[in-house]
């Protein structure tokens, strides 16, 4: 978030004001205004401005919005409160409102980086993926040595089936980033998923040249129905995890994958092709102990609280959790575009949380310091 501060000496450009950019490990380099004042104070606009960073900061989301609304107001040619106001709102899940905000920002400040990216990540909550990646390739050519846009266009393009995109994507961002970069881990997992997916298709195709069986199974498929089944189990093999399979005389087939990442213990969805129904779920472990159960329920309740797709679910009685993202497909078939955006938010926003609840489940954190500092680590790195 753009923080404006009392005036320092900083280069002067005819056509703004001078700003001054303040470097960070983990997220882009954020603009710090600095607006020299007659009397060398702050303008009323940047002290408006700032206190709506603060009550976001806070949680307080209704109050930072109306802050930032009165310094944009008082200053209609800054691009910082307008740019804030849109991050406020992202996460107030107002996705039209904030990317009203991101675009009137980069009308003032067109070489604004992190709005091209933010308002991207808007654009692809929307399903506008084009648009997003769009954006992030500006933001990219406005800020090539930002990792983050690298990432996230990687997941884009891995969802659009652009898997050699995919891959140049993540191995720029990998390259670029530090070595504790929050997104490593999972951009290098996506990387490595990309990479498995392929080797088994390049295998599966030689071997089916030299079965000359090649023309036998398009055939089949021209024939056989698309089930949701097939749409599933596609999608999941092209994952490189090694799925167990179980059906239940209730119809459901479950798909198992063992995770062991962090507190991630497994990966699940779970398939119901009468009801037209699937879920996807992410397990963590250890469960709670029976003494921190009300404060990890008081986390789930916070952490879910605005959330635009999906939920963690908790069992107060052994203190386990999960998270949860369910799709009813009916009339509408599943397609593997709609699954992989179910499994990516699902792992996005899983990422988000983990640390802070792994803390709260260890008794090592209360739930609202936890909630509160993982959305902020997420806001400021673009993943939120």
């Amino acid at each position: 978030m753009p923080r404006t501060t009392k005036p320092t000496p900083a280069k002067k450009t005819p056509a703004r004001k001078a700003t001054k950019r303040a470097p960070t490990k983990h997220a882009p380099p954020r603009p710090i205004l600095t607006t020299e004042a007659p009397e060398g104070g702050m303008p009323a606009w940047a002290e408006i401005n700032n206190r709506g960073n603060r009550k976001q900061e806070e949680g307080d989301l209704d109050g930072a919005i109306a802050d930032f609304t009165k310094a944009i107001k008082l200053a209609p040619g800054e691009h910082a409160p307008r740019y804030n106001r849109g991050n406020a709102r992202s996460l107030a899940d107002d996705v039209d409102g904030a990317i009203a905000d991101y675009t009137d920002a980069i009308k003032i400040a067109p070489n604004f980086a992190p709005a091209w990216q933010r308002r991207g990540l808007s654009k692809q909550r929307h399903g506008d993926l084009e648009g997003a990646i769009v954006d992030l390739e500006e933001a990219i050519h406005l800020a090539p040595a930002e990792p983050s846009a690298y990432g996230e266009r990687a997941a884009l393009r891995a969802l659009r089936a652009d898997f050699t995109g995919a891959v140049e994507d993540c191995v720029r961002a990998l390259a670029l980033a530090p070595l504790d970069w929050h997104h490593r881990p999972n951009t290098q997992n996506l990387l490595d998923m990309i990479r498995k997916a392929e080797e088994k298709q390049r295998t599966e195709t030689m071997a089916a040249k030299k079965a000359g069986t090649k023309a036998r199974k398009a055939a089949k498929v021209e024939e056989a129905p698309r089930t949701a089944r097939l749409v599933v189990e596609e999608v999941l093999g092209a994952s490189g995890f090694t799925f167990a399979l179980a059906e239940d005389e209730a119809g459901y087939i479950d798909y198992l994958a063992a995770v062991g990442q962090g507190i991630v213990e497994a990966f699940a969805v779970r398939l119901s092709e009468e009801l037209e129904r699937v879920v996807v779920y992410v397990i963590f472990e250890p469960k709670a102990k029976k003494e921190l159960r009300t404060e990890l329920a008081e986390f789930v309740t916070r952490a879910n609280f605005g959330m635009g797709d999906g939920n963690f679910e908790m069992d107060f009685d052994d203190g386990s959790v999960r998270f949860k993202i369910a799709l009813d497909y009916t009339e509408e078939p599943l397609s593997p575009l709609l699954l992989r955006n179910m499994i990516f938010d699902a792992m996005d926003t899983t990422e988000v949380y983990a640390d802070a609840l792994a803390r709260v489940i260890a008794g090592k954190a209360k739930a609202k310091t936890a909630v509160r500092a993982a959305e902020k680590a997420a806001m400021e790195s673009g993943s939120l």
